[in-house]
């Protein structure tokens, strides 16, 4: 969320001129913008501290985002549908905000359960999964609600702190429509990624390495060496790591993306996951996979073509 600064113009003379003095008008005062323009949805099962002192906020409004998040604004004002879901907005005067980003996220069964991705305040962003009871998906005129239990602290100055605690009740909106479409989808490759009864084609490989460790991520999205506008993510994404050069056994799996949770897991069956070669190179790579990754069933399966980034 944006602060909308206005700025003055000043002139100032220097040194004497020989030009005529000129009177100048006072610069005239930015028009202060509207009020809040929506109706009170007071959040009754909300509380919240600000600074330490009870706050009552009025208003929790949500909408789909292009990633297929669910965005939840709550304020101390009643905001409308038409102030939250463009890019940048005024706050208003006395208000304090916080947002959530909400997604439904694969579970080690197969199932899908609401998870809080991260929070924002006052230029704080604090991103962790932490799963949460819920219901709705933002849809434009339905109820969503989830329950939340945080405590952050503001990046501006004075810093403030908000503690958050109980079940947000947010009105549906209707998403600003995209000005473009999204950048289109790397081909796909000739392997899969499967998670917990979901299955991905592979569109994308890359080798790198973390300090001595080499490592191969497999992406399913529009990933690629460099971020292009609106790219779209991987819904799954796996990333293998070698910890010593010298051997083929993967020492570690990391599990992330758009639809699931990050993991990472060094204790499953490492005799179930084969690399061709190993560590990777840039060039053809086979992976064949039938692993448990904290609980989560992970199978990989076919050749892809790596490639490493310019560094």
């Amino acid at each position: 969320m944006k602060r909308v600064v206005w700025l003055a113009a000043f002139a100032c003379a220097c040194g004497k001129s020989q030009e005529p003095e000129q009177k100048v008008a006072p610069p005239q005062a930015a028009a202060k913008p509207a009020g809040p323009a929506g109706t009170p949805r007071p959040q009754t099962k909300l509380t919240v501290a600000y600074d330490g002192k009870p706050l009552a906020m009025q208003s929790a409004l949500a909408w789909r985002d292009e990633r297929g998040d669910t965005k939840i604004v709550v304020s101390s004002v009643p905001l409308a549908c038409s102030e939250v879901t463009g890019n940048a907005r005024m706050l208003h005067d006395g208000e304090v905000t916080f947002e959530l980003a909400v997604a439904r996220l694969l579970q080690p069964d197969g199932t899908v359960a609401p998870t809080v991705r991260s929070t924002y305040f006052d230029g704080m962003t604090s991103q962790k999964d932490v799963a949460a009871a819920g219901a709705g998906d933002g849809a434009p005129g339905q109820p969503t609600t989830i329950d939340v239990d945080f405590q952050t602290t503001g990046a501006a100055q004075p810093a403030h702190q908000l503690a958050v605690k109980g079940t947000i009740d947010a009105l549906g909106c209707t998403a600003a429509a995209a000005k473009e479409p999204p950048a289109p989808l790397p081909p796909e490759q000739a392997a899969t990624i499967e998670i917990a009864g979901k299955k991905l084609p592979v569109r994308g490989a890359r080798v790198s390495a973390v300090g001595d460790w080499p490592q191969l991520e497999l992406t399913t999205g529009g990933e690629s060496c460099e971020r292009v506008p609106r790219q779209q993510d991987s819904g799954l994404r796996v990333t293998l790591t070698w910890f010593k050069k010298d051997k083929p056994e993967v020492s570690q799996v990391s599990l992330a993306g758009t639809q699931i949770k990050n993991v990472m897991d060094q204790t499953y069956d490492k005799k179930k996951i084969v690399v061709k070669p190993a560590p990777p190179v840039p060039g053809p790579v086979e992976i064949h996979a039938d692993i448990k990754v904290m609980e989560y069933p992970v199978k990989i399966d076919g050749k892809v073509t790596a490639v490493a980034c310019p560094k």
